[in-house]
């Protein structure tokens, strides 16, 4: 009875799981679904801000060219218009296409300028009113009596581009009306910001004209004749898209509202996968865990087998832990003997000092001593270590300068010490002998040269990590190496070993030709190859 309940709650919970499990899937459709939609209206929303500041430069255009002619002491002639409009162009840095025209009260043309022509198309003398309709005339004529500043439809122009259509009007000094002037922009300028963003080629738009003509970057669709023979490859017709697929956002150009959408040009498909692998592994699961439930019983005996088992194993453990305390200890005694040794060997350095009378001897012994010394301190360290093979290089170091202070230094130079580095840093004993001998030799320099009394004297020593290798900088407030001096080449033993140690390191020492006391030295962790 009891395992027949124990059955129907297993069975329980997993129509629960199932329940849950098919609410997060759908769920996750649908934020994928969302994530679409927000790709979309991101890059369509990108894309009418900066077309924002397009219509800005549009407008700073048309204004300061109406501007122009409305404060010059006399109307401008040809030429005069059109330097002032290079030179407009260059202050904003406009360089796409471009028309002033200046039409008279009976709207015959009599300036046609671009930046770099004078009526090109031919069209001085022409009447306005052989390719405008009578509605359009009207407004013009309605234009000149007044000063603002109105922007017709967009038309296709004989250049061959299509453009903006500026228009206000003209008068002299006398405040006559002269007729108005229009200058016309290409749209292009306008709607490549649509096409030059990020990832704008997984994206479509269209441009609607007051809600009833498309609008290209090569032609405008409202049947006049268009003398461009190039047609924009991105014209939204081009594409089998619906047109609930995009998304839209309107513009006011002065009067002209312009409605832009925008469309994925193929939609990303939402993907089934973690559906299927869901549901998978949702079946697997359940048989999984009433196959488990079927064994459980059986498990039962083995369990009781395997407890005994591991009481054994325990035991084991415990042999081993002994074993393994064993082999600590007789580590320690190592590492304790090798200090040993190498503090008796620098006793009889010492008494072979007492015998010797030359200075150059007994100074060696010195530095010998002191370098034994710095080996015999990364075992007293490793001595003390739970690893029983890495050092605290910061606590290493200070004793070590103490040492040499110690040995070496005259009791009467007083030193202040900088010692940076982080308590925690930790180098292996390898490393850390390698170390110490180069930080004894730079130490033991400074206290024989740099050093002396009735002077600030000043030790800096700095260990930071750059990328793969630590950094030591070292500094004292010596005159450094002479000039010249050739460190890499030298005699000195200690500038040999210095370099040695740290090729064995891996590392390379720098001497700062700037500050000559100070050295850097690039090393990594020792590796025995």
């Amino acid at each position: 009875m009891k395992f027949n309940k124990t059955y129907i709650l297993i069975i329980l919970v997993i129509i629960v799981a199932g329940v849950f499990l098919n609410k997060l899937l759908v769920s996750n459709y649908q934020l994928e679904e969302k994530r679409i939609e927000d790709r979309l209206l991101k890059a369509h929303s990108d894309a009418v801000i900066n077309s924002k500041s397009t219509i800005k430069v549009y407008a700073a255009l048309v204004s300061s060219l109406r501007s122009h002619v409305k404060n010059s002491p006399q109307f401008p002639s040809e030429l005069e218009l059109q330097n002032y409009l290079k030179d407009l162009l260059k202050e904003l840095n406009f360089k796409d296409s471009i028309i002033v025209n200046y039409i008279d009260k009976n709207h015959v043309f009599k300036y046609v300028i671009t930046p770099h022509s004078i009526d090109d198309a031919n069209l001085k003398g022409l009447s306005v009113k052989d390719f405008r309709s009578e509605k359009i005339i009207k407004e013009l004529d309605m234009l000149m009596q007044h000063d603002k500043i109105t922007l017709f439809d967009p038309i296709n122009l004989r250049e061959g581009w299509v453009g903006f259509p500026f228009n206000f009007s003209v008068k002299n000094n006398q405040d006559e009306v002269l007729g108005y002037m229009a200058p016309i922009i290409n749209v292009k300028y306008l709607l490549d910001n649509f096409y030059n963003g990020p990832n704008n080629d997984k994206y479509i738009h269209k441009f609607i004209v007051n809600d009833s003509v498309d609008l290209t970057r090569e032609v405008l669709y409202d049947g006049t004749t268009s003398y461009n023979k190039n047609r924009d490859a991105e014209y939204y017709r081009n594409y089998e898209v619906k047109d609930d697929q995009f998304v839209y956002s309107n513009v006011r150009l002065f009067n002209l509202n312009l409605k832009i959408g925008s469309a994925y040009k193929d939609r990303p498909k939402t993907s089934i996968l973690l559906n299927v692998i869901g549901y998978f592994w949702y079946i697997l699961i359940s048989s999984l865990v009433l196959i488990s439930f079927y064994q459980y019983r059986k498990n039962k005996t083995l369990n009781s087998e395997l407890s005994q088992a591991n009481l054994k194993i325990l035991s084991k453990n415990k042999d081993l832990e002994n074993n393994l305390t064993k082999i600590e200890t007789l580590i320690k005694e190592i590492h304790h003997r090798v200090k040993n040794n190498m503090q008796m060997i620098s006793g009889i350095l010492t008494l072979q000092q007492e015998e010797s009378e030359d200075k150059k001897v007994i100074s060696a012994l010195d530095q010998s001593k002191n370098r034994i010394n710095s080996m015999a301190l990364v075992h007293e360290k490793l001595y003390g270590s739970t690893s029983l093979k890495d050092v605290k290089i910061k606590d290493y170091i200070a004793e070590l300068i103490e040492f040499v202070e110690q040995t070496i230094a005259d009791k009467n130079i007083i030193v202040s010490k900088t010692l940076l580095v982080d308590d925690t840093l930790i180098l292996d004993a390898e490393t850390t002998s390698y170390l110490g001998l180069i930080i004894n030799e730079l130490i033991t320099n400074s206290y024989k040269h740099a050093f002396k009394i009735n002077q600030d004297n000043t030790l800096y020593l700095n260990i930071t990590k750059e990328d793969e290798f630590y950094k030591l900088d070292y500094d004292d407030n010596g005159e450094g190496i002479p000039e010249g001096f050739d460190i890499e080449n030298s005699e000195s033993l200690g500038f040999q070993l210095m370099y040695i140690l740290t090729d064995k390191l891996n590392g390379q020492l720098v001497n700062d030709h700037k500050n000559k006391s100070r050295f850097t030295i690039y090393f990594k962790q020792y590796h025995v190859n």
